[in-house]
């Protein structure tokens, strides 16, 4: 069978890589390169189960590919957050870590991330797949989906939908409609101090996370922006007010604008699309694509193999025609997400 996957970032690439190991002719349309060259976080602190799960399969994914950094993490909650997701992930809850600020009615929960070479990872698997760095377009004729890249039409048996945050506007352009939604995401390249550096933070009272970048340097974001406005005023002296009040000092650099996209649930989905003969989707991993994006591209490539799981992200579950408001929707993959539901 021929498979055309039309999208090479981490859904793209694994799904082409799965579905190529089963013994399927893959076709990868795959665009320019985008990823950052500094490393994207993986963590197994999250507050749902399903999501650990996929976390440590992803996990164990990479691992075939490269070799991934390790660097201590720290989620800043409430006292009264409930932790039984964490059941199968080692860590330590304490009221204090040497170079951050804690107030008495909050705890921190110490784990283990994984810092992951995403653009070279899947700059190796593009290669190793022969994707193309054509564009491409999503077409529908006689219920059945194709792809047209370069002034070429391109068939399959398969056509795998991967296209990150373009996935809803693709579809739109021939008259779909996908649950899916962009949005804008920010970072702030800033400086903190050593202490601080060390670590990967989820702040989930103060409402912000980071990351160590090369020395001296640190990366740390928040929420969600309309897609197409930008970052709003001010927004790295916030971000560097936010994370003094936890750091004690946070000198704030440049912004960087991202694209990420969500679905209705807050979190990634995948499946099968109703309505078409032959076309799948996946997509809205909300920021988080290196953390359970091989994983979830790998149960892709079983469902189309004549597998599959009935699990909480497929996309036949949810309501095609629903437009989201991807800034209304509480990310599943944080614990943030937890304090606004129970707020």
């Amino acid at each position: 069978m021929k498979v055309v996957v039309l999208g090479g970032g981490i859904a793209g690439v694994f799904v082409a890589y799965f579905l190529r190991e089963r013994g399927f002719d893959v076709i990868g349309i795959g665009g320019e390169l985008t990823y950052p060259l500094t490393s994207l976080v993986l963590t197994t602190s999250m507050p749902h189960v399903e999501d650990v799960e996929l976390a440590w399969e992803s996990l164990e994914i990479y691992r075939r590919f490269t070799h991934l950094s390790e660097v201590t993490s720290v989620d800043i909650l409430p006292r009264w957050v409930d932790l039984s997701p964490l059941s199968r992930v080692p860590h330590d809850v304490v009221d204090r870590v040497e170079g951050l600020r804690l107030d008495p009615d909050e705890i921190a929960v110490v784990t283990t991330d994984y810092l992951v070479p995403v653009r070279r990872v899947v700059n190796a698997l593009r290669k190793m797949l022969g994707f193309s760095e054509d564009y491409g377009l999503l077409k529908v004729e006689g219920g059945r989906a194709y792809v047209v890249a370069n002034g070429r039409k391109i068939e399959g048996d398969v056509v795998v939908l991967a296209a990150g945050y373009r996935n809803s506007l693709i579809a739109r352009e021939v008259g779909l409609e996908v649950p899916l939604a962009p949005y804008e995401c920010y970072a702030v390249l800033s400086i903190v101090s050593w202490r601080a550096r060390r670590y990967s933070i989820g702040d989930y009272v103060l409402g912000w996370y980071g990351r160590p970048a090369a020395p001296p340097f640190y990366i740390a974001g928040d929420g969600c922006g309309r897609y197409g406005e930008g970052p709003p005023p001010n927004y790295a002296d916030r971000m560097g007010n936010l994370m003094s009040k936890r750091l004690g000092v946070a000198v704030p650099l440049y912004v960087k604008t991202g694209y990420c996209e969500v679905g209705p649930h807050g979190g990634p989905l995948y499946g099968k699309y109703p309505g078409l003969e032959n076309l799948y989707v996946i997509g809205g991993f909300n920021g988080y694509g290196s953390m359970v994006g091989p994983a979830l591209a790998r149960r892709l490539a079983d469902l189309v193999a004549g597998g599959g799981a009935d699990d909480v992200f497929r996309l036949e579950k949810m309501p095609l025609q629903r437009r989201i408001n991807p800034c209304e929707v509480a990310e599943r993959h944080d614990w943030g997400g937890v304090l606004l539901r129970n707020s």
